[in-house]
């Protein structure tokens, strides 16, 4: 297993250099802003009867939702939050915080809810506006990102941009768990020794450029960790965005990045509770989407707040949010309910008492509080995330192999109109057909599934372990509450997959 990829000579001094990421994340700017100009006033086509005509063939909806939002499942499954390490936008917010007021991020923000709040946002822009089919509506959306990203770092420091409005950075974190990828310090007690730790220090420095006798100095902030992380106190995956800061400024060269064993970091403890509720919502939504192809289930899905809306006289301006309330946080809850009861059965102890029990009335001893509950779901949490982006790799992948082949379209004709017209009106030219054939394809996706499921199980018996004095000791409750919700879970994706590959 490769640990240190640092040390491969020649590739591991392209990886510490500076220029090496400023000039990605440049390249990935310039195609931020290329995305936003050609999606800029394009939504439909004059004379062309048709909803969404520029879906796939506009160089900007094609890339966003189909190329990266697709792609990023395969790039956080090997390389977890590689992805943040080429952002634009949060390169630019952290670049900007270097020079504005640099407040602290209230302790009231500094959690999972804002981005929750900005993801469920997001399900309701497409719910009543399809945002992902026009492309002038993506490039308001990507150009509302950068702005955002401006602002937030005028006003506080680091990469607060990423925190409160990216829900891609959210999932990214939740699958870094997993993902075979690390960055972690050689020893820390070179750290712990260590007098000016240049990998934190935000303080002002003097820079200087030269070209032969020719000098130039200037003063500036040192970029210290964007996220606020110590390098030597990391001991999971889930909050390191891999700028590579630290191993760039590193006086030591006491950093490694590299592959590690499985299963990653589900042992370090669960979700933190504003974690938990991202996640549920996550599950939900997932779920949901996941089941669209078997209409049947689908629609037993949406029948709670379908009927409550018809019930109250509310057409779709209700039902989509009763909707999102429904299967971004109740319809998960229904899913995990019976593994919760069976673990809170598990945990009742019964003692013989000496003599008969005193009927005194007593004072109790334990309480129910929502925090308690939410960490409890970040607990059960751990267990379903191999099966989760097994579920959302497989929609990435039947999205990639069905319009994947729009992409040479994309990139012949930017605005997508003479590519639709070629198309769809003339006939001159025949629609792209997928990569891989459904009968092969849907074998790939039941080996995917099948691997998520006993990656599940691994995982679910590894966060039940636990050392006691020495001895390994098992939660039999917890394990068997997990198993009980993957079952459940793996009925709803794969009675999905029976029925829209297999029966259909």
């Amino acid at each position: 297993m490769l640990k240190n990829i640092l040390d491969i000579p020649f590739f591991g001094a392209i990886i510490r250099s500076t220029w090496t990421w400023r000039l990605l994340r440049l390249a990935m700017l310039g195609l931020l802003l290329v995305m936003i100009a050609y999606g800029w006033h394009q939504h439909a086509i004059p004379g062309v009867d048709v909803r969404d005509p520029l879906m796939y063939s506009n160089f900007t909806t094609f890339n966003l939702w189909v190329l990266w939002m697709m792609g990023m499942v395969v790039v956080a499954m090997f390389l977890g939050r590689s992805w943040c390490t080429v952002c634009p936008v949060g390169w630019l917010n952290g670049l900007i915080s270097r020079f504005g007021l640099r407040r602290e991020m209230p302790s009231w923000l500094n959690n999972f809810i804002p981005v929750t709040l900005v993801l469920v946002l997001l399900q309701l822009l497409v719910y009543f506006f399809s945002i992902h089919r026009y492309p002038d509506y993506t490039a308001l959306l990507l150009a509302l990102m950068v702005v955002l990203a401006l602002v937030m770092g005028l006003i506080y420091r680091r990469r607060s941009f990423c925190l409160l409005f990216c829900p891609a950075g959210a999932v990214f974190s939740l699958y870094a768990r997993l993902a075979p990828w690390q960055l972690r310090v050689k020893e820390k007690t070179v750290c712990e020794s260590c007098q000016a730790k240049p990998c934190v220090s935000t303080e002002q420095v003097w820079k200087q450029a030269s070209i032969s006798s020719l000098r130039l100095n200037w003063r500036t902030r040192a970029e210290g960790c964007p996220v606020a992380l110590v390098p030597a106190a990391i001991n999971d995956s889930a909050a390191c965005t891999l700028c590579l800061n630290c191993v760039q400024t590193c006086c030591n060269d006491n950093v490694s990045l590299g592959f590690r064993n499985w299963p990653g970091d589900l042992r370090q403890g669960g979700l933190r509770p504003s974690e938990a509720l991202f996640f549920m919502v996550l599950l939900g939504m997932l779920t949901a989407n996941f089941a669209k192809v078997y209409v049947t289930l689908r629609e037993a899905i949406f029948w709670p707040p379908e009927n409550l809306a018809l019930s109250l006289g509310w057409d779709a301006a209700g039902f989509y949010p009763l909707a999102m309330i429904w299967v971004g946080l109740l319809f998960p809850l229904l899913i995990m309910l019976p593994g919760l009861l069976i673990y809170l059965v598990g945990q009742v102890k019964i003692s013989t008492l000496e003599g008969e029990p005193d009927d005194a009335p007593r004072e109790a001893t334990a309480t129910f509080t929502l925090s308690g509950f939410m960490t409890l779901l970040g607990q059960m949490a751990l267990p379903l995330l191999p099966l989760v982006l097994s579920a959302h790799l497989t929609l990435a992948i039947v999205k990639l192999n069905a319009k994947f082949g729009y992409l040479p379209l994309a990139l012949q004709d930017p605005s997508g109109v003479k590519s639709f017209l070629a198309i769809n009106v003339m006939q001159t030219m025949p629609p792209p057909g997928v990569l891989i054939a459904l009968d092969i394809l849907k074998w790939v996706i039941v080996v995917i599934l099948i691997v998520g499921f006993a990656l599940s199980v691994a995982a679910a018996w590894t966060v039940a372990k636990s050392e006691d004095n020495g001895q390994q000791k098992i939660d039999r409750p917890f394990f068997v509450a997990a198993l009980v919700t993957l079952f459940i879970l793996s009925g709803f994706y794969g009675s999905t997959v029976m029925e829209w590959l297999f029966v259909r």
